[in-house]
């Protein structure tokens, strides 16, 4: 994978998917990829860096190999933001 940053959201979800669209509206650089929960490649991650315990109603972001869970996850994609 590149260097891009992993976010990981609810795909079900509209709030999420808001949220989602926003990121991407602002992304000019793209810095993000992003994998809906209920995807392979996403619970892959979360079992990787151990959160599968989460519910749906969470948001992570893994960068520079590190996870971040909800509003972590939320304050770290806005300072990555343009």
């Amino acid at each position: 994978m590149d260097n891009r940053q992993v976010i990981i959201f609810d795909g079900v979800c509209n709030l999420c998917n808001g949220a989602i669209n926003f990121i991407i509206k602002r992304d000019h650089a793209n810095k993000f990829v992003f994998a809906p929960l209920q995807s392979q490649s996403a619970k892959a991650l979360m079992a990787q860096y151990n959160v599968q315990d989460k519910a749906t109603d969470t948001f992570i972001l893994i960068k520079n190999n590190q996870c971040y869970v909800k509003t972590n996850a939320a304050l770290e994609v806005i300072n990555l933001l343009d």
